[in-house]
């Protein structure tokens, strides 16, 4: 009967092993879920920005510099050398992009354009950038996870792949996610209707038949008091 014989994970294999679960945790699962939310429910409730900002932001944020902090000490305890393949590479731009993403947004809810703001304008186009953005990030992010695991990993530690249940877990998280984005999409519908009726709604309110006439017996207000 032969007997296999396990190596201890040393220190810098421990670190990429931290670095790996504390980024697929924030790309892969606050990430998307913070687009679900904003997908599903943003029709339905005011409190959907809350959920969406505290995901992308509160949860995600922390989760994804702690995985990037793991990883660089990974890389210097292994001493495996500057950027030099395509894992580092892409870690590094993801993180940069996914920062950019969170300027985007708080630049978006903070500054907004005045018709948008006042409910007389539509969708200004930062909007569906923003969108757009980060489902590219997320999409980046399910690649390079991949090449962590089927690549960094064995180069890295020589270790060999990891099983395929890693991979088989991979392609569902993928898939479901994708699929749970698109049924979402269906929402779109009544949110423009939502806009649409709230800038008729507007416009009926600012318009002459709409405002109330003065009494003869008192003079109208002048502009400046108004």
């Amino acid at each position: 009967m032969s007997t296999g014989i396990v190596i201890p994970l040393v220190p810098f294999e421990k670190y990429i092993i931290a670095h790996a679960i504390f980024c697929v945790i924030g790309f892969l699962g606050f990430l998307p879920l913070g687009a679900l939310l904003a997908r599903y429910t943003r029709t339905y409730t005011p409190a959907w920005f809350t959920a969406h900002w505290i995901c992308q932001l509160a949860l995600a944020g922390p989760t994804i510099i702690i995985g990037v902090a793991l990883g660089i000490h990974a890389v210097n305890l292994a001493e495996s050398g500057p950027v030099n393949d395509v894992h580092k590479r892409w870690g590094i731009a993801i993180f940069v992009l996914y920062l950019l993403q969170v300027g985007v947004g708080l630049t978006i809810h903070y500054v907004k354009p005045r018709a948008w703001a006042s409910g007389r304008g539509r969708r200004p186009v930062q909007n569906y950038f923003h969108a757009v953005f980060g489902l590219l990030i997320i999409a980046f992010a399910m690649f390079q996870v991949r090449t962590g695991f089927r690549s960094e990993w064995p180069v890295q530690t020589g270790r060999g792949s990891v099983g395929n249940g890693a991979n088989g877990f991979w392609y569902f998280w993928i898939i479901f996610i994708t699929v749970l984005y698109f049924a979402g999409l269906g929402f779109v519908f009544r949110q423009f209707k939502q806009e649409r009726d709230a800038r008729r709604a507007v416009a009926m309110r600012d318009s002459p038949e709409m405002k109330p006439m003065s009494s003869p017996s008192e003079p109208s207000m002048p502009p400046q008091m108004a």
